[in-house]
């Protein structure tokens, strides 16, 4: 079966937020106008794609955004972060053939899919058996920690596990308080230096300070996200950006001092956001943003080990996800770029915008 899909029109991208939060998937805020915007910052061309027109059980319509760079003597690249969101993996299989089809007519050589499905033999199977290839995933979130904000926000603390909620409670005896902090230069300066510095720390490397604010302030305009800080006798000791779409929410960007007078800051400042988001009374979910996978969460080597047992000690839920898949459309052009064009690409993407290629 080919199921039709088609560049969006102007009317649909001018209500794009709520086409993507229609999805199978409820939304993500990858898919969202805003990180179009912000995207586009750092050199990349917005693609908005519909698939089934028809919008049946089997094959569901959905907005799908896909982000475009053209590499020189291959051709293009489309990228759908978190994406397309549909709700199982036969539907991400029924679209397959047509999109392989549509994206060569674009000139794409080569198209990644990742799509926020959760991880079973099957569906990895699925995706595979449809001509899909498993590829290293690009976004370091396809497993993640999840807070279910359903429960009264006593329940919630309750069935916390026992080190985040003395953290919160010996934060709140050590007099650290939490604030929002309006997206003024001085707080956006003061967030990314924690961010850098927390980079440094864990040896990863952050984006540029003008991407960042384009992002904070593309989604705060249209209500999809807020910065908080946390203070420690008038000082910023940590800071946390949330973002949410429909009915959920999301841990984007977040950094602290490594002081032990701030100890429990963070988690203060989780929670804060939390109960922030229930007081808001749409979210019903809280997603953590990245975390090794369940089966290496106590690995000490894992890069994300001490992310995650931040992450766990406020809540156990963790969500393992399918992660990146390649379309593969002129073989060929996609051998060179696996083995000389990315790590090209990435390489002067590090020198010339001072950031990570995707």
């Amino acid at each position: 079966m080919t199921l039709p899909v088609r560049f969006a029109t102007d009317a649909e991208i001018a209500n794009w937020d709520n086409l993507v939060i229609a999805n199978p998937d409820h939304g993500s805020m990858y898919q969202a106008e805003s990180f179009a915007i912000a995207k586009a910052i750092g050199g990349w061309t917005p693609r908005h794609l519909i698939f089934n027109e028809d919008n049946t059980e089997a094959a569901p319509r959905v907005a799908g955004l896909f982000i475009e760079r053209t590499i020189p003597t291959l051709g293009k690249l489309w990228y759908s972060p978190t994406g397309p969101g549909f709700g199982s993996a036969d539907q991400v299989a029924a679209i397959v053939p047509s999109l392989k089809e549509f994206a060569a007519s674009n000139g794409v050589f080569l198209v990644k899919l990742e799509s926020e499905l959760i991880y079973s033999e099957q569906a990895d199977q699925t995706l595979r058996s449809a001509g899909l290839v498993k590829v290293d995933n690009v976004q370091p979130i396809s497993s993640t920690v999840m807070i279910d904000l359903t429960p009264d926000i006593d329940t919630i603390l309750a069935e916390m596990p026992q080190k985040g909620r003395y953290a919160i409670r010996r934060a709140a005896r050590d007099g650290v308080t939490v604030a929002e902090a309006p997206l003024t230069e001085e707080n956006m300066r003061t967030m990314y230096t924690l961010l850098g510095a927390t980079g440094d720390d864990a040896g990863f490397m952050i984006r540029t300070y003008d991407y960042y604010v384009s992002f904070w302030n593309e989604y705060a305009n249209r209500d999809q996200g807020k910065m908080f800080f946390a203070y420690v006798d008038g000082d910023v000791v940590a800071g946390a950006y949330t973002g949410w779409m429909g009915f959920k929410a999301w841990y984007k960007d977040g950094a602290s001092i490594r002081d032990r007078k701030a100890y429990g800051a963070s988690h203060a400042l989780q929670w804060h956001i939390i109960e922030w988001h229930k007081a808001r009374g749409q979210a019903v979910s809280y997603d953590m943003m990245g975390c090794p996978p369940a089966d290496q969460l106590k690995d000490p080597s894992h890069h994300l080990h001490g992310i995650g047992m931040f992450k766990t000690s406020l809540s156990p839920i963790v969500i393992d996800r399918v992660g990146t898949y390649d379309l593969i459309i002129d073989a060929k052009k996609t051998q060179k770029w696996n083995k000389f064009g990315y790590r090209i690409a990435g390489k002067l993407n590090r020198m010339f915008r001072k950031e990570v290629y995707f």
